[in-house]
């Protein structure tokens, strides 16, 4: 018989709940996934379950937390980076936007649909780190459009549209599809670079 895992696995323990309840509450569903669910997952017990998370919601909001607080700290740093000009700043975006959305896959499709499910301070949190991308991607594109690099009639609605088809790419691409993820980066930069005019 498998040994439960401990309390004092820390940090690691609770990384490898969130790894594992990603992956069921993708497969299953949030609302069709429990508190037991997750813990047999992970090979504890429920009262080690509950030492980390004091339920399902906060199983969740821990998920999509961490999934933006680690796409912020990748892609801000790059949009912010003034040694780069506007249009390599905005090309490394679209491929770290690509990879990370494809890296954590589980982890961004089970915080989007079911983030009704955090409260409203949880989803002000996610909000914030939302406006944070959100707001870096427009300042480079006016950059861009200050420097003459990017020819763009609303700074605003072009960063919305860039951004939209980007997110849009975890809704379809299946890495034993017909394009691989590189091809997939290299037209999205394409398109990307002509939504942008440059």
């Amino acid at each position: 018989m498998a040994r439960k895992k401990s309390l004092d696995e820390g940090p690691d323990l609770r990384v490898l709940i969130l790894e594992r309840a990603s992956e069921l509450f993708h497969e299953r569903g949030y609302s069709a996934t429990s508190i037991r669910d997750l813990a047999d997952a992970v090979g504890i017990s429920s009262s080690t379950m509950y030492h980390h998370f004091t339920n399902k919601q906060e199983v969740l909001h821990a998920i999509v937390s961490r999934f933006m607080t680690d796409f912020v700290d990748a892609t801000v740093p790059v949009l912010r980076d003034e040694s780069l000009s506007p249009g390599e700043r905005v090309r490394h975006v679209v491929r770290l936007h690509l990879e990370l959305s494809d890296d954590r896959r589980p982890e961004l499709l089970v915080g989007n649909p079911i983030r009704y499910a955090l409260d409203p301070a949880q989803q002000a949190e996610g909000i914030k780190l939302q406006t944070a991308y959100h707001d870096a991607f427009r300042d480079v594109l006016a950059e861009g459009v200050a420097a003459g690099e990017f020819r763009i009639d609303d700074v605003t609605v072009t960063t919305m549209a860039v951004l939209d088809m980007l997110n849009g790419v975890r809704e379809w691409f299946a890495p034993a599809g017909r394009l691989t993820r590189d091809a997939i980066v290299a037209q999205y930069t394409a398109l990307t670079q002509r939504l942008l005019g440059a």
